[in-house]
C-alpha cells in the first residue's frame, strides 16, 4: 500500500502549491477527492490484510489449495458456488433456487447443451 500513499502525498503536494487555498472552491474540490482517495487507500490496505488472512486459513501447508468455482444460473440469476471435487465428479448441477441444471465439469466441449 506504500505506492498508494507515496502518489496520494504527491498529489496533496502539488495541490498544497498550486496556489489554491484550502478554504477556496478549487481547494475544497481538490481536498476533498484527496480525502476520498486516502480512503480508497485505507479500504484497499484493509481488504488486502484480510485476504491474506483467509488465504493463510485457506492454504495449509499440508493440504493442497482448494479451489471454488462460481456458477450464474441462466434461468433465474442465483450464484451457485462449486467446489473442485465437484467440477470433476459431475456432469451438472441443480440450482437451489429454480431447480434447473447447469452443465459443469464436462471433458468435452461438444457435450454441452445450451
Amino acid at each position: 500500500m506504500e505506492y498508494f500513499e507515496k502518489k496520494i502525498t504527491y498529489l496533496r503536494g502539488l495541490c498544497d502549491g498550486s496556489g489554491y487555498p484550502q478554504d477556496s472552491k478549487e481547494g475544497k474540490i481538490f481536498h476533498g477527492i484527496l480525502d476520498v482517495l486516502d480512503d480508497i487507500a485505507f479500504m484497499l490496505e484493509s481488504y488486502m490484510e484480510d485476504d491474506d488472512d483467509f488465504d493463510e486459513m485457506l492454504y495449509d501447508d499440508s493440504e493442497e489449495p482448494s479451489y471454488l468455482y462460481s456458477f450464474i444460473c441462466p434461468n433465474c440469476g442465483n450464484e451457485i458456488e462449486v467446489d473442485e471435487q465437484t467440477m470433476e465428479n459431475e456432469q451438472e448441477i441443480v440450482c437451489p433456487e429454480c431447480s434447473n441444471t447447469i452443465p459443469v465439469g464436462t471433458a468435452d466441449v461438444d457435450e454441452l447443451k445450451f
